[in-house]
């Protein structure tokens, strides 16, 4: 008899660390997934913060053309009016 009672308390011993070992498996699955979706989320923000740096350089780019072609304009409209006011003779 005793030997039923002192095996039945190692079952339930054992029956209890197994739950506790199935919680904690609960607890960490639960945390790896918690981190997989930040990392989704920070991989999400990371590639739009990408696209909006890559649009702003090219809008940056275009208007550097844009300022140079101006800026050459001008100074072929002065050198051309430099030159109707003094002709090479």
């Amino acid at each position: 008899m005793d030997e039923y009672f002192e095996t039945k308390k190692k079952v339930e011993q054992k029956k209890i660390e197994l739950k506790n070992l199935s919680d904690k498996f609960k607890e960490l699955r639960s945390l790896v997934y918690d981190y997989k979706d930040k990392k989704e989320e920070e991989m999400k923000q990371l590639s739009q913060d990408y696209e909006g740096f890559k649009k702003e350089i090219e809008k940056n780019k275009e208007d550097y053309e844009k300022i140079i072609e101006i800026a050459t304009n001008e100074i072929e409209n002065f050198i051309e009016k430099a030159n109707l006011g003094n002709p090479v003779q």
